[in-house]
Parts: C-alpha cells; structure tokens; sequence
C-alpha cells in the first residue's frame, strides 16, 4: 500500500474524487466507482456477549478502586492506591470500543472510495493522509460475492496465493463492500480481466 502526504485539495467536500482523478494515469478510464455503505454492521452485534460483561466488571472495578483510594487518601498508601482504580481505565476503553464496533462502517463510510478501471483495482481512504492501493488487472484471481436481498454486498478478489511459514496455502485479498449493485461491480471486473487477456493476446 502506497501512503500519500495529505493534500489541501483533500480536505474539499468531494476530495477522495479528486485524489481519485489525481490517481489515474492519462489513459487510464474509470469502469465503475462507489463508497461503502453507511450503515450499521448488524453481524457484529454478537461481540456485545462479550463487550456489555467486560464493561460492566471494567467499570465495577475502577469504581470500586476508586471508591478505597477515596477512603484511604492521607494514609501511607493512598497515592499509591491511585495505581488500582487507573489499572481498570484500560479496560474499560477497551470495552468502549467493542460496543463501538458496530457503529464504525457508519462512520467511516464516507472516508473510502473504491473504483474499477481498464486497467487496475483502486481503493482511496482518507483520513490524516490519504493512503492509495491499486491491484493491476493481472494479479486479479478468483472473485467471491457476497449478495444481500437488496443488492448490495461485499467481494474478496484473490491476488496472491502462497504459503505462510508451516506451509499451509495463504490468499491476500482485495476487499470491496459493502456496496450498491455488488454484481455490478463483479461486472466491471470481470470487463477489466477481459480487456487485459485481450491486450496480452493482441499482436
């Protein structure tokens, strides 16, 4: 992943379409692009079997640390005592950010941009820098959609396979979702990967 210094243009309503056209080479056409859906994960909701109990003891602890440092402010060990009830501040920002978790594609939605064109897959997110990755069409391998009832959805497009250090098979994907028309976009892949084979086969 190419990361690149912030720029002012950035900052516009519609930077990440402009870092988008800053991206592009001169030949270089647009098949499709789109920004993740701004909604709220629902599947990882589940984490809250885990997240409301580890917050609720965080929280019970540092209180009632808190609550015997009070008590034992002018004694010999009561600073020291301060050491308890800021043991559990950790964990309860911990805590914090799993019940968030569900929340974060809402927020974070309007901060990527995906885009298909004629020769590469692109996705842009902004945030203190704008960080650029691009998979040329020849790296594009197997395609997974993952479709909901109203269209949109996710793909994983294989462009890596290997072996991690025991030797079992390891694929790196290129993730795109959740998005409108998802079979759309497997479309505009698919047009890409074929534009690229017949460019190798032309003389």
């Amino acid at each position: 992943m190419d990361s690149v210094n912030n720029d002012y243009s950035y900052n516009a309503p519609d930077g990440l379409s402009l870092a988008l056209t800053r991206e592009l080479a001169a030949s270089e056409r647009v098949l499709w692009q789109g920004r993740p859906l701004a909604r709220v994960n629902m599947m990882s909701f589940g984490i809250y079997l885990f997240a409301i109990p580890w917050t609720a003891f965080a929280v019970f602890w540092t209180v009632m640390a808190f609550a015997g440092f009070s008590s034992a402010i002018g004694s010999d060990w009561g600073w020291l005592g301060l050491a308890f009830p800021l043991f559990g501040v950790p964990f309860i920002a911990v805590g914090i950010g799993m019940l968030a978790t569900p929340f974060l594609p809402y927020f974070f939605a309007r901060k990527v941009l995906f885009a298909v064109t004629d020769k590469r897959l692109i996705k842009l997110t902004l945030g203190k820098s704008l960080d650029a990755e691009s998979v040329p069409a020849e790296r594009i391998g197997h395609i997974k959609r993952n479709e909901r009832p109203d269209g949109s959805g996710t793909l994983k497009i294989a462009i890596r396979i290997g072996s991690d250090s025991d030797g079992d098979q390891r694929v790196e994907t290129f993730d795109i979702g959740e998005v409108p028309d998802i079979m759309q976009v497997e479309r505009r892949i698919e047009e890409l990967t074929s534009r690229h084979k017949a460019r190798q086969l032309s003389p």
